[in-house]
């Protein structure tokens, strides 16, 4: 199978390269499209107009100087490398669940992928309480890499892509994937809600720098996980690996009666 990686912590990180080497281990062809510096929290951001680096620096392992959804574009309209049948962004270094999806540029170039009409899954890893960005230890990523490795026919059909760059008789749809930090193999798998992800104590410290300057430093606080049904969350620490179709598409909420607009 022809399979792109990118991510959203950088080239350099090792989600990235575990996942690559399991699925080197396979023979599949595998090519790197992925951001030179990290790229957390940037969703499906894309730069438009100003030039961006592209780097060689392996064989069909490149780096581009933007977001993951610029990495995306850049593989497909670059035409650095063939079609591939499937990308996966990841395996990203800390959870992506319920409300982080908005926020995850690992998400994002799997959402990017699908409208381009590319199957496509966001892998993740959380590690115990929530840990915002765990350890760096490669055992720890393979678990997912592995996991991913094993079940890709599965991943590309859940996916329901852009046809051609036309729209689907479905919403384009792509899937995510999130378990813990592990040893070598999850319980199993369970298909699994999102989460309502509610941030406390997050702070932003405004230092005054003079003049109408200020330096911004913003630091997370914990998190509180909850589902309406059964969630991610739920998945991920019972020890299964959380599997979730998401929508790529924006979706409307049900029109209300009774609403005079004024004009």
């Amino acid at each position: 199978m022809k399979i792109l990686l990118t991510n959203d912590d950088g080239f350099d990180a090792p989600g990235i390269n575990v996942l690559r080497e399991r699925l080197l281990d396979d023979n599949h062809t595998v090519c790197v499209m992925a951001p030179a510096s990290n790229q957390s929290g940037t969703s499906q951001s894309i730069h438009l107009g100003a030039g961006m680096e592209v780097r060689e620096i392996d064989e069909n392992f490149f780096t581009c100087a933007g977001s993951p959804a610029d990495c995306v574009m850049t593989a497909i309209h670059g035409k650095l490398f063939d079609k591939p049948d499937i990308l996966l962004s990841g395996i990203n270094r800390g959870p992506n669940l319920g409300l982080d999806i908005l926020y995850s540029g690992t998400c994002g170039a799997a959402r990017q992928a699908v409208l381009m009409g590319i199957p496509s899954a966001a892998l993740s890893v959380m590690w115990p309480g929530d840990e915002f960005f765990g350890s760096e230890d490669e055992n720890e990523y393979y678990a997912m890499a592995d996991f991913a490795a094993k079940n890709l026919e599965a991943l590309k059909s859940l996916a329901v892509t852009a046809k051609g760059g036309l729209m689907p008789k479905e919403r384009c749809v792509f899937t995510n994937v999130n378990g813990m930090a592990q040893g070598r193999r999850y319980k199993g798998a369970k298909f699994a809600g999102v989460s309502f992800r509610e941030y406390i104590e997050d702070k932003v410290v405004l230092k005054d720098l003079g003049g109408g300057r200020f330096d911004r430093n913003f630091s997370g606080g914990k998190v509180q996980s909850r589902g309406r049904c059964y969630c991610d969350y739920e998945a991920c620490v019972e020890g299964y690996a959380a599997v979730t179709r998401l929508y790529a598409e924006p979706s409307a909420a049900p029109t209300l009666d009774g609403i005079d607009f004024k004009v």
